[in-house]
Formats: structure tokens, C-alpha cells, sequence
């Protein structure tokens, strides 16, 4: 069996049967920057990140706008209630004497 192998071996000989081209690892990550266009998608990046960041503030002014009037809405509903509760406990006659009173100042 070994003389086989090495009859194969030396018909075939030692040298590799695929070659490199000169320098091709050394310009290889350079050729794929150029190839795939590496500083366009920074850019795309940059910018994407940019206007999701402004769509977030402008999303939180809204919601700040938004809670703001229910806020206001609520307090203008519980100032109504207020005044409601207080009327229904007092009765008419007490009101009309307090209006008729002279004032002390």
C-alpha cells in the first residue's frame, strides 16, 4: 500500500494546486470596504439613529400634552364636583340668609 502512495504521490508531486494572487490578503479588507460601500452605511446609521431620536422627543412632548389637558380637564371636573357637594349641603334658607346678612368689614 505504501508503494502505491508514494508512486501517486510522486505522479502528483508536492505542489499545492490552487494559488493566491500577489498581495490578495493584505488588500483583501480594503476591497471589501470599496465593494460593499462601508462608509455609506454609517451615514444611514448616523441619520437613522438621528430621526428616531426626534421622533422620540417629539413623542414625549405629545404625551406631555396630552397628560397636561386630562390634567387640567380633571381638575376643572373635581372644582365642578366641589361646588356641587357644597350646594347640596346647604340648604336654600341658609343660603338666602347668608347672602342677606350685612357685612361686617
Amino acid at each position: 500500500m505504501e508503494k502505491r502512495d508514494n508512486i501517486l504521490m510522486r505522479k502528483i508531486g508536492n505542489e499545492l494546486p490552487f494559488r493566491v494572487p500577489e498581495n490578495y490578503f493584505d488588500q483583501f479588507a480594503l476591497q471589501i470596504e470599496d465593494q460593499i460601500g462601508y462608509k455609506h452605511i454609517v451615514k444611514r446609521k448616523a441619520l437613522k439613529s438621528w430621526m428616531f431620536m426626534a421622533a422620540m422627543f417629539v413623542c414625549v412632548l405629545i404625551m406631555g400634552e396630552v397628560f397636561n389637558t386630562i390634567h387640567k380637564n380633571s381638575l376643572a371636573r373635581n372644582a365642578d364636583n366641589y361646588e356641587t357637594y357644597v350646594l347640596s349641603q346647604v340648604d336654600e334658607t341658609s343660603l338666602m340668609d347668608y347672602y342677606e346678612e350685612p357685612s361686617t368689614n
